[in-house]
């Protein structure tokens, strides 16, 4: 199982390096063109991210999408167990989903890239000025037809546990005056804990919960975080 386990991290690796940094060519390409990016991040969505949770021997369940009108933009909101949140929710989503991500992915090869190439937004959590830059260009996005997804938390968990939720997503959500759609992870952590290169095969169950209305705590966005965590942490407890 190890040797099994170690031949797939190689071979993730690999797909990682190649199939991303076409998508980011791609992206680069587009902003040439002006299509937004918009081909590179479908090149990612459906070329890049399935073979490689396939190869990972990550399986993928999603229930909930009926809860949806996909013609609407909404603010996501999800838990973090593992480096698998983010494709594994990008690549389920029928539309394409804009992450905002910490400044740190800035330094990261090929994901990093992809992330600034694409369009997606970079927070500096220890600079509060550029942060409030960083969610007031989020909400002109979600104004614009675009659907904004992050991870409260801020960080991983390290023992399964879900972590106090940050309001500043939610304070976007008030601005922005979008609902919150709860997404609930669980299995990610499973298949590629924190803090770990070593993998195993599980499925990743994802459930994208009704929307949270942003007019019942337009005046209290850290109730709106407490609230909207409550939901994830009951809905885990039941997926």
């Amino acid at each position: 199982m190890i040797i099994i386990r170690t031949i797939r991290n190689i071979l993730a690796v690999i797909w990682l390096l190649i199939a991303g940094s076409i998508g980011s060519l791609l992206l680069l390409i587009g902003r040439l063109f002006r299509d937004n990016g918009k081909w590179g991040m479908l090149w990612v969505k459906y070329i890049f991210i399935p073979p490689a949770l396939w190869i990972l021997g990550a399986r993928v369940k999603t229930t909930g999408l009926e809860n949806l009108d996909i013609n609407k933009s909404y603010v996501f909101t999800a838990n973090h167990e593992s480096h698998l949140d983010t494709p594994a929710v990008y690549w389920q989503y029928p539309k394409l989903l804009y992450f905002i991500a910490k400044a740190e992915l800035k330094k990261a090869p090929v994901v990093g890239w992809f992330i600034a190439l694409s369009g997606m937004l970079f927070v500096d959590r220890t600079n509060p000025e550029k942060a409030k830059q960083s969610l007031a260009e989020a909400a002109r996005m979600i104004q614009n037809g675009k659907n904004i997804m992050s991870f409260p938390e801020g960080s991983r968990t390290k023992d399964g546990s879900i972590g106090k939720f940050k309001k500043g997503l939610f304070s976007l959500a008030i601005a922005a005056k979008t609902d919150v759609v709860p997404v609930t992870i669980k299995g990610a952590r499973d298949v590629w804990p924190s803090g770990t290169y070593r993998t195993q095969s599980g499925t990743i169950f994802i459930h994208f919960g009704e929307p949270v209305s942003y007019a019942k705590y337009e005046d209290n966005p850290i109730l709106f975080a407490n609230s909207v965590r409550e939901i994830i942490i009951k809905t885990k407890e039941k997926l």
